[in-house]
């Protein structure tokens, strides 16, 4: 009778840390919502299996509350601006951007940063992984480690746990936590720098958004495309330059302006490319008929100098001194 009456009370104590969490998820506070459900699946899996039976499924539900509150962070309303989601998807890559005051919940917090003790946290959720065995707390593990490196900016350690998430969610078809991950994944990719990367895992996010019914998450993946490749020299050709020179020309406020700019951009085609600032941000222009030492020499204004005068000294040998190798 007391072993029920524990179980009774253990049960009623992980459906409340459950009810708490489901609470702070509806609210959108995701930063409250992650702590009380950390706080949840330690206070659950202290307790036995024998004081609280079927332990497991609420671990699940934790897990899935999780899952869905990252997500959440994912989703866009109609009436955001495009200004919005743009600073929404430059804060959650973890991309640096001015900050200015907002409403939206994502804006004025950032992602949920490592704990102080976060070496701790790694230790304690590296030996999770090794005694864990379902699906969903792995794909928690796995993600929470690659979340952590990242915010460490330890890339190369995330992008290795964010790949095993990865696999784990494709094997159990758990879709929150595949694009969740895959997300992360562009963000190890921006950490490194590689832009390619990071749009096409982007844009892979966005099929698999698309297919699973999530429209809104799908647009804010195809925004987060876009702010991806920000900065990125995309092309530099001779289009692109004539372009370039036209918007500059139009920006002029007279006739007279507008005419010594034309002739500015003449002046400049004549000079090597090796020796002129490019009009694209970002872009070096180099000429196709010069060869590449040449264009890498160092060219000055400064005329060329002569060289010094070598004098010549002739050897003097001492007397009685015969060379017999000649």
């Amino acid at each position: 009778m007391q072993m029920k009456h524990t179980q009774l009370q253990h049960a009623t104590d992980a459906r409340r840390l459950i009810q708490t969490a489901q609470a702070f998820y509806e609210e959108r506070d995701t930063n409250k919502c992650l702590e009380s459900a950390e706080f949840g699946m330690e206070q659950i899996a202290r307790k036995p299996i024998s004081l609280l039976p079927g332990k497991d499924k609420y671990l699940q539900e934790l897990h899935f509350i999780v899952a869905n509150a990252f997500l959440d962070q994912k989703r866009v309303r109609d009436s955001m601006s495009e200004s919005d989601r743009e600073r929404r998807a430059f804060i959650l890559l973890g991309m640096p951007i001015s900050r200015v005051p907002s409403r939206d919940s994502v804006l004025r917090v950032r992602p949920p940063a490592p704990p102080r003790d976060f070496k701790i946290r790694i230790r304690n959720l590296e030996r999770s992984l090794t005694m864990s065995t379902k699906r969903s707390e792995r794909c928690y593990v796995l993600h929470e480690l690659a979340r952590l490196h990242v915010e460490t900016k330890q890339a190369m350690k995330a992008r290795y746990y964010a790949h095993k998430c990865q696999n784990e969610a494709k094997a159990a078809n758990l879709q929150a936590w595949l694009l969740n991950v895959l997300f992360l994944l562009a963000r190890c990719h921006l950490l490194q720098n590689n832009r390619p990367e990071a749009r096409a895992v982007l844009l892979e996010a966005t099929g698999l958004a698309r297919s699973y019914g999530f429209g809104d998450i799908a647009e804010f993946f195809e925004t987060c495309v876009n702010v991806s490749v920000e900065g990125e020299i995309v092309a530099t050709t001779d289009a692109c330059l004539e372009k370039r020179q036209k918007d500059l020309v139009d920006l002029m406020q007279d006739d007279d302006l507008k005419s010594a700019a034309r002739y500015l951009f003449r002046r400049m085609s004549l000079i090597p490319a090796a020796r002129r600032f490019s009009i694209m941000p970002g872009a070096r222009a180099e000429d196709d008929d010069v060869p590449v030492s040449h264009a890498r020499r160092r060219q000055s204004i400064i005329p060329k100098t002569s060289q010094p005068t070598r004098i010549a000294y002739k050897s003097v040998h001492p007397l009685g001194f015969v060379d017999f190798d000649r």
